[in-house]
């Protein structure tokens, strides 16, 4: 799966005369393309991205399949074919309910809705109404209600019905949302923590409010605009990006509460979190075509200037640390890379 240089400048030549690729921010589609490279070259090995869980590959895959339908290659096509082999017994068994999801998304992204249906069923296993009233399990224990869950299940719903046009898969993003917005998950400032406490009483926990919980909803607002005609979507989502811009950011720089310019204690699974929130905000403005003024749009180019700015270390290699100079404890590693690969390409795929 390694780019080579010679292949990557026919690319970028064939996308210099592109009509599709000018209507587009090509400076950021060139950076994505180089992000993605290094990221298939030094951290894809034997198909897959070695200890990295799989929930991350498929986020990594799906990056990969909006590039390439970004720039107009098929470079990345056989990544959602390999990137899951040494994990199937656990995303087939574990009734981890958000991991599955990401791998449906990632197969939707490709194009195979009978093996994103397969991965949504099992996650729909974890869709309860007697325990907080509904919502989505985390995981077979069914001991915990979370944001992220439940948040993916409407999103999920919602692409699956798009992909199909089923309408149990409409009915099920409406409920959910319903019972979400109806939760107590929301903090005081906008911003969803992590979950709810088990304690009988489903109250919110005060968990982390970490980004992608803001992020990954966004898209499963933008279907029930589209297809179930629901304006107020649009006005939470407006609410919920607001809240990203007031709350999680630092001189105008997504930033994730575990990581500082002087100190880094995110794990990789949360060094992924800001590239998946920026792929779901753009995600978000093309599905339903509401931006407000250009606000949203230009958050996503930000963004993707703070990372060519503050995250590069050796040309094309990105760390985790996206607001700031680094003060000695960023860290280069696989999803740190696709997490900025993830903002490279939304930002592509914005109008400049």
């Amino acid at each position: 799966m390694m780019f080579s240089t010679h292949a990557l400048s026919t690319v970028l030549a064939l996308l210099a005369s592109s009509p599709y690729a000018a209507a587009k921010c090509q400076k950021y589609v060139d950076a994505a393309l180089t992000a993605a490279n290094n990221l298939q070259s030094t951290y894809f090995v034997n198909g897959g991205y070695g200890s990295q869980q799989p929930w991350i590959g498929a986020v990594d895959s799906f990056h990969l399949t909006q590039l390439g339908t970004l720039a107009g290659v098929s470079t990345y096509s056989n990544v959602i074919n390999t990137v899951f082999n040494a994990w199937r017994g656990q995303l087939d068994n574990d009734n981890s309910f958000d991991d599955v999801q990401w791998v449906s998304t990632a197969y939707l992204r490709a194009g195979d809705v009978a093996q994103a249906r397969k991965y949504y069923d099992i996650a729909s296993t974890g869709v309860t109404t007697d325990y907080c009233g509904g919502g989505v399990f985390w995981n077979g224990r069914h001991d915990y209600k979370n944001a992220i869950t439940s948040e993916l299940y409407i999103t999920t719903s919602g692409h699956m019905y798009d992909a199909t046009k089923d309408g149990k898969y409409l009915a099920n993003a409406k409920t959910t949302w319903a019972w979400l917005k109806a939760s107590k998950m929301m903090g005081s400032n906008g911003l969803f923590n992590d979950g709810l406490t088990n304690d009988g009483k489903c109250n919110n926990n005060q968990g982390t409010q970490w980004t992608y919980n803001q992020g990954a909803l966004l898209p499963g607002l933008a279907f029930l605009y589209k297809y179930a005609g629901d304006e107020s979507a649009i006005t939470s989502a407006w609410a919920i990006m607001d809240a990203i811009i007031m709350g999680m950011t630092i001189d105008g720089g997504l930033r994730e509460p575990c990581e500082s310019t002087t100190a880094n204690f995110c794990n990789a699974d949360q060094q992924t979190f800001k590239g998946i929130t920026m792929h779901y905000m753009s995600w978000f403005l093309s599905v339903s075509g509401r931006d407000n003024g250009a606000k949203y749009s230009g958050f996503i180019m930000a963004q993707a200037e703070k990372v060519l700015q503050f995250a590069v270390g050796s040309p094309g290699f990105y760390s985790n640390l996206w607001y700031g100079a680094n003060g000695g404890k960023a860290t280069w590693t696989a999803s740190s890379q696709a997490s900025a690969l993830g903002a490279l390409v939304a930002a592509g795929q914005q109008n400049c």
